[in-house]
């Protein structure tokens, strides 16, 4: 086996440690948790289905936005923090395989970026000055990031 690719089936039955727990949840917690995270395609919430990736791309090409579609966003946005916030929650308390707990964090990391872009949008935020903002809020975070990650691994080694 190739030493990049892991054991499937062992991924799929072996429960998730402690310490890969929490490393999932300092990263779910991060500010920034979300960027470059892959949009999920489709999310159900509260029994409907979205098409959440195909939402956030037309609205991003669009012009101008129906404000019944705005509204429809506007509503959107909360479920999706909401539906984020649950699978955190599941992350946290339940007795999860590593798949099960990779899956619900991808998830949640994406549902994260998708509320942002929703949001950001409705702003009228994008462009040149957005890429540029997002950028020095970025090296902001990092630095932060790494001060948190340096005290996870200090009271890990407790």
């Amino acid at each position: 086996m190739l030493p990049d690719r892991k054991n499937t089936k062992k991924a799929n039955t072996e429960y998730i440690s402690t310490q890969e727990r929490n490393k999932l949840l300092w990263s779910l917690r991060s500010d920034f948790a979300w960027a470059g995270k892959k949009i999920p395609e489709n999310i159900e919430i509260d029994g409907t289905e979205y098409k959440l990736e195909d939402l956030v791309r037309e609205l991003n090409e669009k012009a101008s936005t129906d404000p019944n579609e705005v509204a429809e966003v506007r509503t959107l946005i909360p479920k999706l923090k909401a539906k984020a916030k649950a699978n955190e929650e599941l992350l946290e308390t339940e007795e999860l395989t590593t798949t099960e707990a990779e899956n619900l964090y991808e998830e949640a990391t994406g549902l994260l970026r998708a509320a942002m872009e929703l949001k950001d949008r409705l702003d009228g935020k994008g462009g040149m000055k957005s890429v540029d903002e997002f950028k020095r809020m970025l090296n902001a975070q990092k630095l932060v990031d790494e001060k948190n990650f340096q005290q996870l691994l200090k009271s890990l080694k407790e």
